[in-house]
């Protein structure tokens, strides 16, 4: 007997697939609805999905990591069960039990769901398995681009971004990223762990940190580990193609970005440097700023824009040559009035230094009390009429 409920609810969320495996015992008499077990996707939640046990309105509400009436347990691909259940967090919801795994259910994967019988005997215990659709033949997500993309990256270097051409999944990713050096070896733990990944809205983009402690000089991982990076030596970025993407499916292929270390930067930005181009007014002509050095990508993104008469200007942002170059085009004219480029205090360069403070300042930790502030180069459009 099998059974698929209908696509979405009202609340957009939609059940994925659940197969009715067996029921055992002997049905009493009816006093309350056999219960539903259903498997739904849910983006909203870190897991992606949650399985739901309706009509348990008889049974004890569980709280937490509790497993009450219901348990879970993953199927091996010989069809036996798994011995332990899966770990997760149960919660109460109406007369439903909401099961939310610690990780994603592997997509293709069955799981057998497990409720004890009604307290009142109105039911007997029910098993079903369950499972996530399987993901297309071929897999699809590839890595796009990895920031920086210059050559030459500094020897402090803090951080780097890993694009992907679509939504991954939510299992560590530093479990697939390695960096190797030049005889091939794996760098010991270069790589800061954080608690929560480093993660974009959609899930295309993650952050990887080089442990700072390692990268700052007199500090005790600096001088027990040496620093991640060392000048002059060539490293190669590796990111594994079993690296699962948000079907399940591994990367296209696995993927390599080389780069050779240059000597630390340790000087903090100066945007007296830095070179304005103009647009000409009454035209939708890009605004232009170069750099003398290459700054962080993701802050560029959105700590570098214009006002004009101390309002933001709206329009397309682009960081190109090797992320020393920022432009917009903006959404309507240039118009006349008071033009600024401004710069948040959160801008870094590779290495992260900031407007007017280096990284590394010994015994001065706390870095936030700059990121609100402002720094503001007035400029003037040009006259088309010369």
């Amino acid at each position: 007997m099998s059974r698929v409920s209908s696509p979405c609810s009202r609340d957009g969320r939609c059940v994925v697939f659940a197969a009715l495996l067996a029921a055992t015992a002997c049905q009493g008499p009816a006093k309350s609805q056999t219960p539903e077990i259903a498997l739904i996707a849910d983006p909203a939640k870190p897991a992606g999905a949650y399985l739901e046990v309706r009509h348990v309105d008889a049974w004890v509400s569980p709280a937490g990591d509790r497993e009450g009436p219901v348990q879970v347990f993953a199927v091996r691909d010989d069809g036996t069960v798994q011995s332990e259940p899966v770990a997760g967090k149960y919660s109460r919801v109406g007369d439903a039990i909401h099961f939310t795994p610690l990780y994603p259910f592997d997509s293709g994967r069955s799981y057998e769901v497990r409720v004890a019988a009604d307290p009142s005997a109105s039911a007997a215990a029910l098993q079903q398995r369950v499972a996530m659709p399987r993901p297309p033949a071929k897999p699809a997500t590839f890595v796009t681009h990895v920031y920086p993309t210059g050559d030459v990256v500094p020897e402090n270097q803090l951080r780097m971004y890993i694009e992907f051409s679509a939504p991954m999944g939510r299992r560590p990713g530093l479990d697939y990223v390695t960096l190797l050096d030049e005889q091939g070896r794996q760098v010991v733990d270069p790589f800061l762990p954080v608690d929560g990944e480093l993660w974009n809205s959609d899930h295309t983009r993650f952050t990887v940190f080089f442990d700072p402690g390692r990268q700052k000089r007199g500090i005790l991982p600096n001088r027990e580990m040496g620093a991640s990076l060392v000048a002059g030596r060539k490293y190669t970025l590796r990111i594994s193609r079993e690296w699962l993407d948000g079907n399940g499916q591994p990367l296209r292929e696995t993927f390599e970005r080389p780069f050779v270390t240059g000597p630390a930067d340790r000087s903090p930005l100066d945007l007296a440097s830095w070179k304005v181009t103009a647009p000409r007014q009454g035209t939708r002509d890009p605004l232009t700023v170069v750099f003398p050095e290459s700054l962080d990508h993701g802050l560029l993104m959105r700590a570098v824009g214009v006002r004009r008469d101390g309002v933001a200007v709206v329009g397309h942002v682009e960081v190109d040559a090797h992320e020393t170059r920022w432009t917009m085009t903006p959404e309507a004219p240039w118009q006349p009035g008071r033009y600024e480029v401004i710069a948040l205090g959160i801008l870094e360069d590779l290495a992260g230094n900031r407007i007017g403070r280096a990284f590394e300042i010994v015994g001065k930790d706390d870095r936030g009390e700059d990121d609100a502030a402002v720094t503001a180069i007035p400029f003037r459009l040009v006259d088309p009429s010369g």
